[in-house]
């Protein structure tokens, strides 16, 4: 990798990172405040079916997609993740303030290291908080 794909995949690092916790966030919080519809003991017309049935069907829906966000975001991390610790030597602090282009991450820093003894592309990412103005 070049330099700039180098940096490239330390933003993708930091925001697939955020976007799983954010992921998790709002499945955990659709799922404390929403549940699925209950089954009646009977259904007195097909549209009582129907208006259930599509409740149900929604409610899975939305719990589906925000587990694919998940996924999808985990993936994005396991491919930066796995780029990044073939160049970041092992056990060596990186201090990185992001410089991407999310506005929700600017200014956010990080540490990162690339940490031996866990495995084979093992990242360890911890949050800093914002720079300071």
């Amino acid at each position: 990798m070049d330099r700039a794909q180098v940096h490239e995949t330390i933003n993708r690092l930091v925001e697939s990172e955020h976007d799983q916790r954010q992921a998790m966030i709002r499945l955990r919080n659709f799922q404390d405040t929403n549940e699925a519809p209950l089954a009646p003991n009977e259904f007195e017309s097909l549209k009582a079916f129907l208006d259930f049935y599509g409740g149900q069907q929604d409610y899975e829906n939305r719990v589906q997609s925000l587990k694919t966000e998940h996924v999808d975001a985990k993936q994005q991390y396991d491919q930066a993740r796995m780029a990044l610790s073939q160049a970041l030597p092992t056990n060596v602090l990186l201090h990185y303030t992001y410089e991407g282009n999310r506005e929700e991450l600017k200014g956010q820093q990080y540490d990162i290291v690339n940490v031996s003894g866990l495995g084979r592309g093992q990242i360890r990412i911890i949050p800093r908080g914002p720079t300071q103005a």
